[in-house]
């Protein structure tokens, strides 16, 4: 079998939970059955993907290893038998008469815990650490204690065993709907700064972790090798809300229903690697952890911060996964200085427009959060101020000293923000606005991501979608726009400043367009395209694009007419700089096909694979070639063979201008794993 050599992973975010947009709501018998599934491929020793699955009907959540390998021709299998099912792990198998593992008692669950003076310490989730007035959340009944340890994972007191009062669970771990698991394994060996080398050489051992945001209320820590918890933490900002979760009569609610971000910061001297995640529709607001040690977690700073609609009335419900930024905020006897910051969305129902924070992960927690001291809240106005607005998931970009210079974020009502972090004095533009041909606003609500561009400047690219609770099927496009890197910011006044891409068929799409250049007399900002049958079949992009070199592929949903049917979807492979697919020489041409439609019989996007590249002779004139062997993997119903596309991409050896801006060192050091 060969080794993967890269993976790459379409998120599923927002689209998995929103049926079709807004056609009509889908009756119960289809809600009733719904699940949700998340998939992200892995590379400890070997390859495998994570499955998660999802229902929402009995609050049950499945986390699943099966081992992925690639054959002769790029033939993919995946393991039908779990290598291990984390639920199952955390929960035990009394039938196979095997004990939950830890065992409640033993579980390290963690929480903070807020003083009136804004300070807060980390403390264990038990009834006796916990103080008044967590307590007083937990113990309306006179069961506070008990709660606590149902909570833990403590059956005894379910409904069905003696004095059993609380609700009675089919899994300890709880289902996700918007959560998507991470992996973290060794530090990354792309950061530099004084002291790193002897960080990295410590934990470069540690044990990978995959962390996984449920709604049991807890974000949970478990060894990537067996399946079982490493640690759990429950936010402060959930607690208020926890105890529903024992009652016999509870109804699904969000909790930790977030994906979380990571990466390595340099805190008060010391190296960590921190995770932040938000909690979806749990709560407003995001938290910190210390995840440097997964499993000496207890011995670290375990729990950094959290910050809420307390700290700031501008922070809504965090979805997205939060980034790690290195930010220079000064310069200091001609050598400059660096803070690092968690770079998070304001997100939905946040009591302002639209804005960008920049949380500061080195902040004491015997400190109160302080604008412009310890945070930054960088504003996006509302095109349509009294209106609902969300700012989306960002995408940094970095210089040279791994520094963030810019970072661009869309929102919900068509805008595409520039924030300019390069500078003391952080400030936001208005990049362009996304409207259809009729001149309606299209959402933002998916990552861009960022392409170097020819003659200067970068190009950003992005995907429209349906906002929450859309009434119609209505057009949805795919843009990619030039940010000329000038200061103040060079808006690009819309369409007209773009090239069009046409796209035609049916089962797949020929695209078709003008040729054009980023500078001269045949001079566009960019190109565009429209998803040809968006306002019958509800087509919108279902997640963040992925770049692979100088291709993005992009996934979209189409949900069709009926709202019980599982929807299709469609993948798009394209070359970043002019729009066009790829023929079979691997070439960008107008004419070329994309956009093949898949009918989906699980509900997951596609996973992206590059299984190698293959370098050609050297032309006449010294020009190489590299043909990049990806592979794109539809999931199908559990003990299902895959379906596979297969897709080569010939680029130019040798042009560092097509890398990707966002990971490019990331990608680099695991390619050459």
């Amino acid at each position: 079998m060969k080794t993967l050599l890269l993976a790459l992973v379409l998120l599923p975010m927002f689209a998995m939970s929103h049926g079709p947009a807004g056609r009509r709501a889908a009756p119960p018998a289809c809600e009733a059955s719904a699940t949700t599934r998340s998939t992200v491929a892995l590379r400890p020793d070997g390859a495998g993907i994570l499955i998660e699955s999802s229902s929402e009907a009995n609050g049950a959540g499945r986390l699943t290893l099966r081992a992925l390998s690639a054959g002769a021709g790029g033939a993919i299998t995946i393991g039908i038998t779990p290598l291990w099912d984390a639920g199952a792990v955390l929960t035990g198998v009394p039938e196979a008469s095997l004990p939950p593992r830890p065992l409640p008692q033993a579980r390290q669950i963690y929480t903070v815990l807020r003083n009136a003076d804004g300070s807060s310490s980390s403390i264990p989730f038990q009834w006796n650490e916990l103080g008044a007035e967590p307590r007083s959340w937990l113990d309306s009944d006179g069961l506070g204690e008990a709660r606590v340890a149902f909570l833990r994972g403590d059956r005894r007191r379910e409904i069905g065993q003696p004095e059993g009062v609380f609700r009675r669970r089919t899994s300890i771990l709880g289902d996700s709907m918007h959560s998507t698991p991470l992996l973290v394994g060794a530090p990354s060996r792309s950061v530099q700064g004084p002291g790193y080398e002897g960080f990295y050489e410590r934990h470069k051992g540690r044990v990978a972790a995959i962390y996984f945001g449920a709604n049991d209320g807890m974000l949970h820590a478990f060894d990537a090798r067996d399946g079982v918890e490493l640690f759990a933490y429950i936010p402060n900002a959930l607690i208020p809300a926890i105890s529903q979760l024992s009652d016999p009569d509870y109804r699904h609610r969000a909790y930790v229903d977030a994906s979380a971000g990571q990466g390595e910061a340099l805190l008060s001297g010391g190296w960590r690697s921190v995770l932040v995640s938000g909690m979806g529709g749990g709560a407003r607001g995001v938290f910190a952890l210390d995840v440097s040690d997964p499993a000496a977690f207890e011995a670290g700073e375990r729990a950094l911060w959290e910050f809420t609609e307390r700290d700031d009335p501008a922070i809504g419900h965090v979805s997205e996964a939060p980034l790690i930024a290195k930010v220079r905020v000064g310069v200091k006897d001609s050598v400059p200085q660096y803070r690092f910051f968690a770079v998070v969305p304001s997100g939905a129902g946040s009591e302002a427009d639209g804005a960008l924070f920049l949380l500061a992960l080195d902040k004491p927690a015997s400190q109160r959060w302080q604008r412009d001291v310890n945070y930054f809240r960088l504003d996006a106005p509302a095109a349509l101020p009294g209106q609902p607005n969300a700012l989306g998931q960002p995408v940094l970009v970095r210089i040279a000293d791994g520094s963030v210079r810019y970072a661009y974020a869309g929102d919900a009502q068509g805008g595409m923000w520039r924030f300019d972090l390069s500078e003391t004095l952080f400030s936001s533009g208005l990049l362009f606005e996304a409207r259809d041909d009729a001149g309606r606003r299209q959402p933002i609500i998916h990552a861009p991501r960022v392409v170097m561009a020819p003659a200067g400047g970068y190009l950003i690219l992005f995907g429209t979608t349906v906002n929450q609770d859309p009434t119609d099927f209505v057009e949805q496009s795919f843009y990619a726009v030039k940010d000329s890197a000038a200061s103040p910011i060079d808006t690009v006044n819309g369409r007209r400043e773009l090239a069009r891409r046409t796209l035609s068929g049916e089962a797949h799409y020929t695209v078709e367009g003008e040729e054009f250049d980023y500078a001269g007399a045949r001079a566009r900002k960019g190109w565009y395209f429209d998803f040809p049958h968006a306002a019958t079949d509800g087509e919108h992009l279902a997640a963040s694009p992925v770049l692979a070199g100088r291709t993005v592929l992009i996934s979209t949903i189409v949900p069709g007419d009926d709202p019980c049917a599982v929807p299709s979807n469609r993948t798009y492979v394209l070359d970043t700089l002019t729009g066009f697919p790829f023929n079979p020489s691997g070439e960008a041409l107008s004419g070329s096909i994309t956009g093949e439609l898949t009918k989906r019989t699980a509900r997951t996007l596609p996973v992206v694979l590059e299984l190698g590249a293959i370098s050609a002779a050297p032309t006449p004139t010294r020009g190489a070639r590299v043909t990049r062997k990806l592979v794109i993997v539809h999931l199908q119903r559990e003990g299902a063979a895959p379906a596979v596309q297969h897709v080569d991409v010939s680029v130019s050896a040798g042009r560092i201008s097509w890398r990707e801006i966002a990971n490019w060192q990331e990608l680099h050091e695991a390619a050459k794993k």
